[in-house]
């Protein structure tokens, strides 16, 4: 059968159409196909097991205890060694670990108290063990009080730990002795960070700013950090509060016997020049360097027993008798920082009872520690001043708004 020519057109174009229609009915029933075995496929499930380090019992046991499998438990125990020695598993550190219904690897996660995490992850087929920072929110909070009997017994009851009380009275430590020099009615203010893991408190952080009302003197003091790294406390002036020497050389409990040229020595009974202080403390009360520098002598010193004695710049020299040990690595000629351990109060040499006596020489002549002027580290440089007193106003007017009533503000 033959077309005519004006017909040939209009077939190719219906042959074309019916096989356009068939290719797009073809796909559209894969596609279908494809969903359908997509939708009907069964998911994976992932399995989640959490559980806590008991008493007498190690990581690869707990993990085993709260239902993991064998060859999971083993895989985490052998490749968190990378990181993190097992045996300093502690009670109460934590765990979370994932797996599929295959008994197959996804995530491990151990808690290490409070502030230590360790992850164990799969990345390209391949497991990574390392250590991450667990993120902590910082609260800054005020807070104020008198003084009744002594400064330990009127802050100790306003904190979570007595981390606080030493913090502060380290701040002020060159300039009060908070044994022989505070009165009750004295007051004292701060305003400082607490950091929190989710609503449970860790730690605490940096005094940001703190004053100390001493019988109507009053001492504050400025948490600062310049552009060159340098983190100091400052008073509102700029001038720095650390100084070459401490006041004390330990947290005493009181002074015994003070400073004298001419005292009733209480074993000798004749009177003779007394040129140091005496602490009444017990026996291993960690005795610390007054200052930086370096130890000249290590040993026994007759009456003074077992005696160390640290050379420091600007020709002061201070000494340290009647300890019942030295603090290991002390020997003459280290260097010591200040507030380093280096000793531990005793009663060696001629002593009625365990003490620390602690003398200080300056240019060759002892002098009384409670008097002498030391000089302090240098002041905030030139350049900074006028950014620190903008800052110092700053701090201290947020330190009346939140002692006033004890408030607080969460910083992140």
């Amino acid at each position: 059968m033959k077309f005519k020519p004006i017909f040939k057109p209009f077939i190719y174009f219906l042959v074309l159409f019916f096989v356009g229609l068939l290719v797009v009915k073809l796909s559209f029933y894969k596609k279908k196909e494809d969903k359908t075995t997509t939708e009907e496929k069964p998911l994976e499930l992932t399995c989640i097991l959490s559980g806590k380090i008991k008493k007498n019992e190690s990581l690869y046991l707990s993990l085993l205890k709260n239902g993991g499998p064998q060859n999971i438990v083993y895989t985490i125990s052998e490749k968190l060694k990378e990181v993190f020695d097992p045996k300093r598993c502690a009670p109460g550190d934590s765990f979370v670990f994932f797996y599929d219904e295959a008994d197959s690897f996804v995530f491990f996660e151990y808690f290490r108290g409070l502030e230590q995490k360790y992850i164990i992850e799969k990345r390209d087929g391949r497991l990574f063990a390392e250590k991450k920072p667990v993120e902590l929110r910082s609260v800054v909070k005020g807070l104020s009080g008198k003084i009744c009997s002594s400064l330990w017994e009127s802050m100790i009851g306003k904190c979570k730990d007595p981390e606080l009380v030493l913090k502060f009275s380290d701040i002020f430590a060159w300039h009060i002795d908070f044994l022989t020099e505070i009165r009750d009615g004295d007051e004292f203010r701060l305003l400082f960070e607490e950091y929190y893991k989710d609503s449970e408190f860790v730690r605490y952080g940096d005094i940001l700013v703190s004053e100390y009302n001493l019988s109507g003197k009053i001492y504050q003091a400025i948490l600062h950090q310049d552009k060159d790294g340098r983190k100091e406390y400052y008073d509102p002036s700029g001038f720095c509060l650390k100084k070459a020497l401490l006041r004390s050389p330990l947290n005493y409990r009181r002074i015994s016997s003070r400073f004298s040229y001419s005292r009733l020595h209480p074993i000798y009974k004749v009177y003779r020049p007394h040129y140091g202080i005496d602490y009444a403390a017990p026996i291993g009360t960690p005795v610390v360097s007054a200052g930086d520098g370096k130890v000249i002598f290590c040993g026994w010193e007759k009456g003074l027993g077992r005696t160390i004695v640290i050379k420091h710049p600007k020709g002061f020299v201070t000494s340290y008798g009647h300890l019942s040990r030295f603090a290991k690595g002390v020997k003459r000629g280290v260097l010591v920082k200040q507030k380093q351990l280096i000793g531990y109060v005793g009663q060696t040499g001629v002593a009625t009872g365990p003490h620390l006596e602690y003398r200080c020489k300056v240019n060759g002549r002892y002098v009384n520690p409670l008097k002498i002027e030391v000089p302090s580290v240098e002041p905030i440089k030139e350049e900074y001043l006028s950014d620190f007193k903008e800052y110092a106003y700053d701090v201290i007017h947020t330190l009346n708004l939140l002692t006033a009533k004890e408030i607080f503000m969460v910083s992140d």
